[in-house]
């Protein structure tokens, strides 16, 4: 709720803004994969930022990790446990852990990423400097000569894409600049961004959630920014796998919500022609064994169609309520202070403009190998 003003968004959960100065809050949701979860409380003692706690949220997992794990690690950070009967997926998990974290700064981490020593220092460099939200550049894990994500655009449909994804990191993407969406997967924010925003949307379950927030920010006028200098190792498929029926099913169905509640209408009417021009263009890179869509197996390739129609059924099933929130959204954005009729609305749209990506990038996506997961769904 806005203070002062009866407009409510009620997709944001509230995140109060009581907190320890100068505490970084890491934020972790785990369900499953426990060397991964080692690997990455390893790397958050390694710090060379002291001030800090972790939330472990364990997202309903089945494996015993969590307490297997806190049975061995010896720590100088204070780790606290936050338990959830049932799995309801990543967004609503982070919201639990927000909730019972104490920092003034809070990083969300996922469980198959590690942080380099002087990642959360560098993060907060960049804080230091202006900005809202902080993202680090995050590198393939099994394989750090390249690009995990350096944050992502944002497809005409709604889509968002890891910018970088499986590219050499030589030479890509190593200055400091504003960005609109951040990635899920590593992001340091300051506790009053969200308070702002309000927390995740916990109805996406998996993938566009990220997105979702780094719109509701941006169309605040809060800003991010990417810092290139700050390293994280992510395993790609560490949830859901690199290939995943789930997780197209999640993505395709996702980013029409993401599109229905932000896009400008000018970009909402044709977004159904980018769609299309996304798949042809991904159909024939699978043909010709390049692009993102030939990292499929041949008879999994037969079967995606399948998936992505079952998403777009879903997709139109959650139109009603794609729509409310756009029309909550707006209100609510108007009346913390006017700022879509004013130039920051102007630089909002600037913004998104700036981080459209083309059917180029999609065209060009390298292969990236299925990557066997220790883990499953968040």
């Amino acid at each position: 709720m806005v203070e002062g003003l009866n407009i409510h968004y009620s997709f944001a959960p509230h995140v109060d803004s009581a907190a320890e100065v100068g505490l970084v809050s890491f934020v972790v949701v785990y369900y499953r994969g426990m060397e991964d979860l080692r690997s990455c409380l390893r790397s958050i003692e390694a710090q060379d930022h002291r001030t800090a706690e972790v939330v472990l949220v364990d997202n309903g997992s089945l494996d015993g990790g969590v307490d297997a794990v806190l049975a061995e690690h010896t720590t100088m950070t204070p780790v606290r446990v936050v338990r959830r009967a049932t799995n309801e997926g990543f967004a609503s998990g982070a919201n639990a852990g927000i909730a019972a974290a104490r920092g003034e700064y809070l990083f969300l981490l996922n469980p198959d990423a590690t942080v380099d020593v002087d990642c959360t220092s560098r993060l907060l460099g960049e804080l230091q400097r202006g900005v809202d939200i902080a993202a680090p550049r995050i590198l393939l894990r099994d394989d750090p000569r390249r690009l995990d994500n350096c944050g992502h655009g944002l497809y005409p449909d709604g889509l968002n894409w890891c910018r970088g994804r499986g590219q050499l990191g030589e030479g890509r993407f190593v200055r400091p600049e504003p960005l609109l969406l951040f990635s899920g997967a590593a992001v340091l924010m300051r506790r009053s961004a969200l308070v702002a925003t309000g927390g995740f949307d916990a109805d996406y379950f998996g993938y566009g959630e990220d997105a979702d927030l780094s719109l509701r920010a941006a169309r605040l006028g809060l800003r991010c920014g990417y810092c290139p200098d700050a390293i994280v190792r992510h395993r790609v498929g560490g949830a859901f796998g690199a290939t995943s029926f789930k997780k197209v099913f999640l993505v395709e169905k996702n980013r029409l919500r993401v599109a229905v509640t932000h896009l400008p209408a000018s970009w909402l009417a044709v977004s159904p022609a980018w769609t299309v021009a996304r798949h042809v263009a991904m159909a024939l890179g699978a043909a010709s064994g390049e692009g993102l869509a030939a990292s499929w197996s041949t008879r999994d390739r037969w079967l995606l169609p399948f998936v992505v129609v079952a998403a777009h059924g879903a997709s139109m099933a959650d139109l009603p309520g794609s729509f409310v929130r756009r029309r909550q959204l707006r209100r609510w954005v108007r009346g913390r202070g006017g700022q879509e009729a004013s130039s920051v609305g102007s630089s909002w749209m600037g913004r998104l403009r700036q981080a459209r990506v083309g059917l180029r990038e999609i065209r060009d996506r390298p292969r990236i190998a299925d990557v066997p997961a220790s883990a499953s769904p968040p």
